[in-house]
């Protein structure tokens, strides 16, 4: 069996038995590959928009004898999804990147789920999905190799969430405290060397400072 990275076995863990996924952004197909071989009565199109990754993924799903139960394709993003599509997974990409996919394909009516597991920019991600009419279910902070990582699972609702810095984390999470920890002690440093001129810059970071330190207030000590 394949052996996945901390942050790539926690987006599998989410994504469940007989589904249809497009793999988005694929890179070498070592998610779609990990879950054909893990998830049951499951159909996996490993997707991406480069031609390099994309030899190397179908040299990976070749060494597995897997080339009838994954589908390589070059496209870009999810604009010609097929519509029997009903999981839709991107890892490994900016926050920003991420929406702009996302948003570029307005009728998700058939998604059941989709799964973001963003570098950066996690506010922005979770704004996109819930203005395409997806709510929150599940969510993490993960730490690999020193890097944190949200994972994000949503499925459609309209259930919305007045603060998209935090959506539903839990400031008891070790992870979620050492990510935000992390971020406030970034904030700080900038805004140390930052010009006094920068004004609007300077009140959003100050903000966001004060936000982080009233979320840790209550984390276990």
């Amino acid at each position: 069996m394949i052996n996945l990275n901390t942050r790539l076995q926690a987006v599998a863990s989410l994504i469940s038995d007989n589904s249809y996924i497009i793999d988005v952004g694929c890179d070498h197909a070592l998610l779609s590959i990990y879950l054909v071989q893990t998830k049951k009565n499951i159909k996996v199109i490993a997707s991406d928009i480069n031609d390099n990754p994309l030899e190397i993924a179908r040299e990976n799903i070749k060494k597995y004898k897997l080339e009838k139960k994954i589908q390589v394709l070059k496209q870009d993003g999810i604009k010609n999804l097929d519509k029997a599509v009903d999981t839709i997974v991107i890892s490994g990409m900016g926050g920003i990147l991420i929406s702009k996919i996302l948003s570029d394909r307005q009728d998700l009516k058939n998604i059941k789920k989709i799964i973001v597991s963003p570098n950066n920019d996690f506010p922005i991600v979770r704004k996109t999905l819930m203005k395409l009419g997806f709510t929150i279910k599940d969510e993490k902070i993960i730490l690999d190799r020193g890097k944190a990582y949200l994972v994000l699972k949503s499925v459609p609702g309209k259930k919305n969430y007045h603060d998209y810095f935090f959506g539903t984390l839990s400031n008891k999470s070790l992870e979620t405290i050492y990510y935000y920890t992390n971020l406030l002690n970034t904030n700080t440093n900038i805004l140390k060397s930052m010009p006094k001129k920068y004004i609007l810059k300077r009140l959003k970071l100050k903000f966001q400072n004060k936000k982080i330190k009233k979320f840790l207030l209550t984390s276990p000590k």
